[in-house]
């Protein structure tokens, strides 16, 4: 039961309209959910397979990207080739553990190791007949390797999977308002040095700087990444041209490709008691509200059905719309809208999602 319902949120994100790069963040943990694994990423391509831009739960620093990218993509055994033999493969599921002699070579101490990626399962998303990415996940030296099982269940979902990271920004503003679904907070100095950052806060600015991360624009980032953060402390916190003129702390919201962040920052004394000279910087992504509202429905008691029902009520839908969305005669439609009524405890059409948004930010939280 609970494999059908970890199936059936998967299903209904794809659903939900949303730029591939802005869904993949909630995609990832719930394709987890049934393919377990320690982490996982997309890698968008080229129409010749090479690699535009990606995903992970775990990235590479920039460095070692830059190194990955120079020392490996263009061998045989390089990202492109990989990915247009597993493109023409029969099944587009695969796969591999590393050899005791593949884990003493260079590219998996450059590339692997680091990712703690000893055991890999990979999948060929298409949009149609296209091939539009690689969704790839991970397992550590520690854990069991992937086998045909667990690749059955990732090839189920596959057919969600394209069409979804296919999908490019439309030219009106996504869907943003939503939960918070992440956060992190990092120190860094005024000219865009970090002083004390961790993992999860390094990721997130990635995202929040860059429209795109890939291998070969990786020699570049670091510079890209510092410059955004000047900036973004100067223009948020100036530095003071007098005491009364000082800000001590401030908000801004910045809608990205990769979704909508918010960036609080405020002024930290240094050891000698300065303030102007390194500033802390909270990153908070939000999950679109369309997403956020799917994960309610998945954190109720609702039944399938259900959950399409309040998912429709939640966007404000008549009983004869819902009836015509599911196919359904108007008296079963308004038959589960009763049921849905009574399983959320409400009574009014405009609760609905206000809990459904209640429980994804109790879903998230854990």
């Amino acid at each position: 039961m609970t494999r059908a319902r970890d199936v059936a949120f998967v299903r209904e994100i794809c659903r939900v309209g949303l730029p591939a790069r802005t869904l993949v963040q909630s995609l990832l943990p719930a394709l987890r959910t049934i393919v377990p694994s320690h982490s996982a990423g997309v890698f968008w391509v080229d129409e010749r397979g090479g690699m535009r831009s990606l995903y992970a739960e775990r990235m590479l620093p920039p460095d070692a990207m830059a190194r990955y990218h120079e020392r490996h993509a263009a061998t045989f055994d390089g990202f492109a080739d990989a990915f247009r033999r597993r493109a023409a493969a029969t099944s587009p599921v695969s796969w591999y553990s590393f050899t005791a002699a593949e884990q003493r070579s260079d590219y998996f101490r450059d590339v692997m190791r680091p990712l703690d990626a000893y055991h890999v399962l990979y999948g060929i998303a298409r949009d149609g007949t296209r091939p539009v990415a690689q969704v790839s996940f991970y397992r550590g030296a520690g854990d069991a390797p992937f086998d045909a099982k667990v690749a059955a269940t990732l090839s189920s979902v596959l057919r969600y999977l394209g069409p979804a990271l296919a999908r490019e920004p439309a030219s009106s503003a996504a869907d943003t308002d939503g939960i918070v679904a992440e956060e992190a907070l990092g120190v860094v100095a005024r000219n865009g040095d970090p002083i004390a950052v961790s993992e999860a806060w390094s990721r997130m600015l990635r995202l929040v700087a860059l429209s795109s991360v890939s291998p070969g624009g990786a020699r570049r980032e670091a510079a890209i990444v510092r410059d955004f953060v000047t900036d973004l402390v100067g223009t948020m916190l100036p530095l003071r041209a007098g005491p009364s003129e000082a800000v001590e702390t401030a908000t801004r919201t910045l809608d990205t490709p990769w979704g909508r962040h918010t960036v609080r920052a405020w002024r930290l004394p240094d050891a000698r008691g300065r303030r102007d000279d390194q500033v802390g910087l909270l990153l908070r992504r939000e999950e679109p509200r369309a997403v956020a509202l799917v994960r309610g429905t998945g954190a109720s008691e609702l039944s399938p059905k259900q959950r399409e029902v309040a998912l429709l009520l939640a966007q404000g839908r008549s009983n004869p719309e819902i009836a015509a969305s599911l196919g359904l005669t108007v008296n079963t439609a308004s038959y589960h809208v009763k049921q849905v009524f009574a399983r959320l405890g409400v009574n009014d059409r405009g609760d609905i999602a206000a809990l459904l948004l209640q429980l994804a930010q109790q879903a998230a939280a854990r």
